[in-house]
């Protein structure tokens, strides 16, 4: 069996943060989108979390496919200081099937953080016990309802996936026209 990578990374957002109602940064949302069309294709598993402007993720895979995953999150604008924390070689992958798990479990991280002594999530202090926690607790984390398109295995979730978006983009585009058209019909009525 050829040897898999494991590599966790932190870096810092360079976008403000934005929560959507639905609880998920929008550019998170993004990332976990384009994770999970990139990341099958590449044989590539593993796990994000996002927090007080702080990533942190595990890539699984095979050794060259991981790096050059790594390489484009580098070159993302959206990403600033990127910097490894682990590189290890595993037997299997710890994340299975997921492309990309995304579990906003702010709770059981702030549960853990008070554990260590932090009050914020700042992955660039993570030594290997606070490493190992983290990934225990991602691991082991609930995955976010479908509905926030936070959580998809690789398997024929995907197509099920990509058609919760495309009603999703559905909804959003008929707010969106609906808004127009409450601004016009006000502009109309102000005119």
């Amino acid at each position: 069996m050829p040897a898999i990578l494991q590599l966790v990374y932190a870096s810092r957002a360079t976008f403000r943060e934005n929560t959507s109602s639905q609880g998920i940064e929008p550019e998170v949302s993004r990332i976990l989108m384009q994770s999970r069309q990139n990341n099958p294709r590449s044989g590539i598993v593993g796990a994000l979390y996002y927090g007080d402007g702080h990533f942190f993720q595990c890539l699984e895979g095979e050794p060259e496919a991981v790096r050059g995953t790594l390489e484009r999150i580098r070159r993302d604008d959206r990403h600033e200081e990127v910097r490894v924390l682990r590189e290890q070689s595993l037997e299997s992958p710890g994340f299975g099937e997921w492309s990309m798990k995304y579990v906003p479990a702010a709770g059981d991280v702030r549960q853990l953080l008070q554990r260590f002594g932090q009050r914020e999530f700042d992955p660039f202090t993570f030594d290997d016990e606070r490493i190992d926690a983290m990934l225990d607790l991602l691991r082991q984390g609930n995955d976010t309802p479908p509905h926030t398109a936070a959580a998809t295995p690789t398997s024929s979730e995907a197509t099920r996936g990509t058609n919760r978006l495309l009603i999703g983009v559905g909804v959003l585009a008929a707010a969106v026209v609906a808004g127009l058209l409450g601004v016009a019909a006000y502009l109309l009525l102000t005119a």
